[in-house]
């Protein structure tokens, strides 16, 4: 009989990633990035995000931004009052199902449209009656958040590329999505005017950049790790040598590129690979695809857990759960337990692991009677083991872009927003539920960050990593004020 514990910990080393793997990684990593500065790319499609502006405190005005980020749809109007300082007020709910998975691009942009109505309606009822007394009074100017990837040709237009996220609409796919939420606004007859598509990620920047004192490095990098990952940073133009449709504003500095760093490796040339993950990739609904967001982003750590430990419940040499008959219960179902748990299971120190074995229950449904101290301990192994390869990927993703933005400083790229002045301190804006709520996730970035040759231990120290809760939504009101000169 094998014990438990020692089964655990050897199948949570199956997750291991040692500094030797971040190096090999991050070298591929900037391989792809320059890659998708020279041609269009299947994986990480470095897609011009036209946003070549910061903010920097001072601005003054109110629009409103919409967040579809995932799973959730935001709608929040945010008025700057020019010293860092902003109001926000928001909604949140989430999005149905049977839309995320439909034929019809019109029953999305229509939910959404109608999210708009309803916050006006509650937060902005004197917007709207000025305009049915004056129908010449100035559209309110929104920043769209669309976590997806999508081809921007100027800053509010964007085709859809695909969908992630669990979202599948085909009849949005190859279309312009401000367009498509534009007509169903104006089917609404609301006083808006969509002023540009933002993904959340430089969202994120912009949000932190209004916030912070002026006398304080810009950011020059965004991340979100949430429901899914990806990653902008700070690029000079005179290095992007394949075309890019529209015309940049300042063409002749700098603008913020969306990696699209969530299809990373996809050919899973050096990403870690083991057999949950080969399980996982399979029965999703983009097999081969965003082969790096399916180690990193909260879609799918709870799913990676969930097989590992059903895979310690088939094994009758283990005994996990007194091999208790899960055939009908959570566990044995795909994409059945979210994420939460693993940042419990990280969470908790408590003796006999109390709020860990009450989740286990309610998670995955395993009767507390079946589920000892030591059944919670190998959950807890081989939870730590799948958020912390899911937190050193993510630092070797963001050491990365940071590495490659940082090529330009001895190249003479004219950029006052670059990676601090001297290349002294590089300022990163993060967002997300896995960086927000999974216990030491910048921890485990940062020993991440030491181990890539260019950084190391002293420039990993020189690194500010900013967490901007709800950041997107707020940065794409905050661009569309940019975008529109309403400052």
């Amino acid at each position: 009989m094998v014990h438990v514990l020692e089964h655990a910990q050897s199948l949570a080393g199956a997750f291991e990633l040692i500094d030797e793997d971040v190096r090999r990684c991050s070298q591929a990593f900037i391989s792809e990035l320059r890659l998708g500065l020279r041609e269009k790319t299947p994986s990480m499609c470095q897609i011009p995000t036209f946003v070549t502006q910061i903010a920097g405190g001072h601005e003054k005005g109110i629009s409103l931004g919409v967040d579809l980020g995932g799973t959730n749809l935001r709608v929040c109007s945010v008025e700057l009052h020019g010293d860092t300082t902003s109001t926000v007020l928001q909604s949140q709910l989430p999005v149905p199902p049977d839309i995320m998975v439909c034929d019809q691009a019109a029953r999305l942009f229509s939910f959404i449209a109608n999210r708009i109505e309803d916050f006006l309606g509650t937060y902005h009822q004197s917007r709207l009656d000025a305009v049915a007394n004056d129908p010449g009074t100035p559209p309110l100017s929104l920043g769209f958040t669309f976590s997806f990837p999508a081809y921007q040709t100027a800053l509010d237009s964007g085709i859809l590329l695909r969908w992630t996220k669990g979202f599948d609409i085909a009849g949005a796919v190859n279309q312009d999505v401000c367009k498509l939420l534009q007509m169903e606004i104006d089917i609404l007859k609301l006083p808006v005017k969509v002023a540009a598509l933002v993904n959340d990620a430089v969202g994120t920047v912009m949000s932190r950049a209004y916030s912070l004192p002026p006398s304080h490095v810009r950011p020059m990098v965004g991340a979100i790790f949430g429901t899914g990952t990806n990653g902008v940073y700070l690029q000079a133009l005179s290095e992007v040598t394949k075309p890019i449709e529209g015309q940049p504003e300042h063409p002749d500095r700098s603008m913020f590129m969306s990696t699209e760093w969530g299809s990373f490796d996809n050919k899973l040339a050096v990403l870690p690979v083991t057999p949950y993950d080969l399980e996982l990739n399979a029965f999703s609904v983009n097999p081969g695809d965003q082969m790096f967001e399916k180690r990193v982003s909260g879609m799918f750590l709870g799913e990676l857990l969930r097989l590992a430990v059903l895979d310690l419940c088939s094994d009758d040499q283990v005994r996990l759960f007194r091999n208790f008959d899960t055939q009908d219960l959570a566990v044995a179902k795909r994409w059945s337990v979210d994420s939460s748990i693993v940042s419990v299971a990280e969470a908790d120190n408590s003796t006999g692991l109390s709020v860990l074995s009450q989740k286990i229950s309610d998670t995955l449904g395993i009767p507390e009677d079946y589920a000892t101290a030591e059944d919670a301990q190998a959950v807890k192994l081989i939870a730590h083991a799948i958020g912390t390869r899911a937190a050193r990927l993510a630092g070797m993703a963001v050491g990365s872009v940071i590495l490659q933005g940082r090529l330009r400083e001895n190249q003479g790229a004219n950029s006052d927003t670059g990676p601090g002045k001297g290349g002294t301190k590089v300022d990163v804006a993060v967002d997300g539920s896995v960086v927000e709520h999974y216990p030491g996730f910048e921890v485990h970035m940062r020993n991440a960050l030491k181990a890539l040759d260019g950084i190391g231990d002293e420039g990993e120290s020189k690194i500010i990593i900013g967490h901007t809760k709800d950041g997107s939504s707020v940065g794409a009101a905050i661009i569309a004020l940019l975008a529109t000169r309403d400052i």
